[in-house]
């Protein structure tokens, strides 16, 4: 009899709970499929949770292995495999949305951001998952704490994480936008540094070209100076050699005339 009343107790609690989960799924009435599978699995996700707790709580009060924990075990695990086929689902969900926005060839900012909030939802999901099943081989461990995907990771680091956001909750999408817009502008700094990179790289290279210009002309400068100075002690030469045939000239002009009057001189003294 007692057995009897608990099993109608445990089928009302169900439907009682199936009719609360209908109405937190839809309270709006025009959520996406998307949106309303979402919230399920984040549901489901805190009813495994808390089927963990009550079969860690029934293995320390009664002991392993009684007839009451080794059904919670089973759901449990039942559980966890209804909800990574949902995650599969969602998964698919994100797939296909993406396909589609990439066989249109076409940038649409808004439907992008739409894309990484389902990628960040499903990656999110996954994570809870994985969660899940490790707190259920551990046996007691605290649901609170996030349990990293690589769980070859020791304990003392899986300690030291942060707390995993729930996956129905609307409000992680704000935080999700918050990391996005920080990210773009940090994109935008890295985007403006590259191009003052490439300025003073550019400015560096008419620097060096500059100088080897500069290196060139006074080459040449030095080259033009030696010139110079040789054409200058050519001249030099040139008109010493000048003035030495002007006073040969000058030396015969005046023995001429010397000669001229010598020769006056006795044509008079003969007279």
């Amino acid at each position: 009899m007692n057995s009897l009343i608990k099993r109608v107790e445990k089928i009302q609690k169900e439907c009682v709970d199936a009719a609360d989960k209908n109405k937190q799924l839809n309270a709006d009435g025009t959520t996406d499929a998307f949106t309303l599978l979402r919230r399920k699995i984040g549901l489901d996700i805190k009813g495994i949770r808390e089927l963990i707790k009550e079969r860690d709580e029934a293995e320390a009060s009664l002991g392993p292995g009684t007839v009451r924990t080794v059904q919670l075990s089973h759901q449990v695990r039942t559980a966890i495999i209804d909800v990574k086929g949902e995650c599969n689902k969602l998964q698919r969900m994100h797939d296909k949305s993406e396909e589609r926005y990439k066989r249109k060839n076409k940038e649409n900012p808004e439907k992008q951001k739409k894309l990484d909030l389902t990628r960040e939802t499903c990656e999110l999901a996954w994570a809870h998952v994985k969660e899940l099943e490790l707190q259920n081989k551990q046996r007691g461990g605290d649901g609170s704490k996030f349990i990293p995907r690589d769980h070859n990771q020791s304990s003392s680091n899986a300690s030291g994480t942060k707390q995993l956001p729930d996956l129905d909750n609307d409000d992680f999408k704000e935080l999700l936008r918050n990391d996005k817009q920080i990210d773009g502008v940090l994109d935008q700094i890295s985007e403006q540094l590259k191009i003052t990179e490439n300025i003073a790289n550019e400015m560096g290279k008419a620097a060096t070209r500059q100088g080897v210009l500069l290196d060139t002309l006074n080459d040449k400068a030095d080259v033009l100076d030696e010139k110079l100075e040789n054409i200058n002690i050519r001249l030099g030469k040139m008109i010493k050699d000048i003035r030495k045939a002007d006073r040969f000239i000058i030396d015969v002009i005046l023995i001429v005339v010397l000669l001229g009057i010598i020769g006056a001189i006795v044509s008079i003294v003969r007279k």
